[in-house]
């Protein structure tokens, strides 16, 4: 059995990966802020354990390491970490060097173009908030990072001190698309401004000639984002699992 492991910023999601490249159901946990234990116990109960381990990490050396060390002692698998490379399915990296690009970014790229070959806006949310193009040769054309929307309301509440006041007052309180308490007004004046990057990205890409892209926004926080951009947009779950899962098989093709 094969196990995908996709660890973002503070939570990690796993799936067995079975003969056909189909994904089965997919578990989460946290292992930000939580002793290792929390996680650890979680895969270790997993029947029958894998035979292979492949992972996609954007958690850094620590937790790779810690990784490493708990699928060797107690599966004796050393994990294969995927990075992002010059060229995959049907895409061609545009970062100067590919493997700079977060392999969270890459995975979901690869899954959105076999989903849809053609233009595309993936926009990937999480503590950061990324959004990356692909025209439609499938060249992946540019990419933006900024704070995503927890992180955001942070920054002005810890640099502020009136509105951090006012905002921990009340719960956020919304009308449409915009906040009547200033909790409310931190919360979507976030989750505008990335959903208007998610929108000015398509401009961008219809500007340097080509169709009208398909949207993809996925992650955590996809369903507060989604319905503010002003352009239809898919919400596909685990798209970073579904890319890991076509690199995986590729491999073993």
């Amino acid at each position: 059995m094969t196990l995908l492991v996709a660890v973002g910023h503070t939570g990690l999601e796993w799936a067995r990966l079975d003969g056909d490249g189909r994904l089965g159901a997919v578990e989460t946990a946290l292992h930000r802020g939580v002793e290792p234990e929390t996680w650890q116990q979680r895969l270790a109960a997993l029947a029958p354990p894998p035979r292979r381990l492949v992972v996609a990490n954007v958690a850094g050396a620590a937790f790779a390491a810690r990784l490493r060390r708990f699928a060797e002692r107690q599966w004796r698998r050393a994990p294969e970490f995927i990075v992002a490379s010059a060229e995959g399915p049907g895409v061609r990296n545009g970062y100067a060097r590919p493997a700079a690009l977060g392999v969270d970014r890459w995975l979901a790229l690869l899954a959105a173009w076999q989903l849809t070959p053609g233009p595309l806006v993936v926009a990937t949310t999480g503590a950061a908030f990324a959004v990356d193009v692909v025209d439609g040769d499938g060249l992946h054309r540019a990419g933006c990072v900024v704070p995503g929307e927890r992180l955001m309301r942070e920054a002005l509440h810890a640099q502020t001190s009136g509105v951090a006041a006012a905002a921990l007052l009340d719960h956020a309180a919304v009308d449409g698309a915009f906040g009547i308490n200033t909790a409310g007004a931190v919360q979507q004046g976030a989750r505008l401004a990335l959903a208007s990057l998610v929108d000015r990205a398509a401009r961008a890409l219809e500007a340097a000639g080509s169709n009208a892209p398909r949207v993809f926004v996925v992650g955590a926080s996809a369903g507060e984002i989604a319905p503010l951009v002003a352009r239809p947009v898919e919400i596909v779950p685990h798209l970073v699992l579904r890319g890991l899962a076509l690199l995986a098989t590729e491999v073993v093709a």
